[in-house]
């Protein structure tokens, strides 16, 4: 299992967290790929910790459908299928449609230049890693959230974004998305926001990720393929 150089710079966090987040960044990301087994005592030793916060966070990583635990043969990262791609991608359209309805009327002069200032951000993303266009993205897409003042919808976008950008990350990859209309979307987004008009705003979300995905789905189903990633 590959393991990225060390960075000794860390936050003050228990041992479980640390493990659980690092790793989650890893399975989201694509250092760990779908199908890779995690091996107990090689991650105890990275993190210089016993392997019980080890093995508490890969049951954490199983209970939010991002590890499997196999009995009698260990920790594996999930694999990949288009059931749950479909179900993940339309339960993040509908999420953020419904974030976008609430973020029109709560839009400041102050809050659409930050919205569009993080959409530049996004747009110079495009010539670094995945990570960072993904990391931008969400960035982006997060501060619409908290825009609509809806905590329970935040929370909710958030465990959603994490299982939909393992997908992203392989059209990214692939060279599938279209990175100059997801910027596009993003300004129409914060456009109808700005107006106030709930109907675009839904559409425009909509667009952005439903839109989007039903164009791309064909190059990511035969890219898990190829890849043996699927399920």
């Amino acid at each position: 299992m590959p393991i990225p150089v060390k960075i000794e710079a860390e936050e003050p966090r228990s041992a479980k967290e640390r493990v659980y987040d690092t790793l989650l960044e890893w399975l989201i990301y694509g250092t760990i790929l779908p199908g890779e087994k995690l091996n107990e005592m090689e991650l105890a030793a990275y993190f210089n910790v016993s392997r019980t916060p080890v093995r508490e966070a890969l049951m954490l990583l199983a209970a939010d459908g991002f590890v499997d635990v196999i009995p009698n043969r260990g920790s594996f990262a999930s694999r990949l299928s288009m059931t749950d791609a479909d179900a993940v991608y339309t339960a993040i359209s509908a999420v953020q449609s419904d974030i976008a309805r609430l973020a029109c009327g709560r839009c400041r002069e102050a809050d659409r230049k930050e919205l569009e200032r993080m959409n530049e951000a996004y747009i110079r993303s495009f010539s670094g890693e995945i990570s960072d266009i993904l990391r931008a993205d969400e960035q982006f897409h997060d501060a619409v959230a908290k825009l609509a003042g809806n905590p329970y919808l935040l929370q909710f976008l958030l465990k959603l974004q994490r299982h939909v950008y393992r997908f992203e990350r392989i059209l990214y990859q692939a060279g599938a998305a279209d990175l100059e209309l997801s910027a596009r979307h993003h300004q129409e987004l914060i456009d109808a926001i700005a107006a106030g008009d709930e109907a675009a705003a839904a559409t425009s979300s909509s667009a952005n990720w439903m839109g989007q995905y039903r164009d791309q789905r064909p190059i990511l189903e035969q890219t898990i393929l190829d890849n043996g990633w699927g399920a």
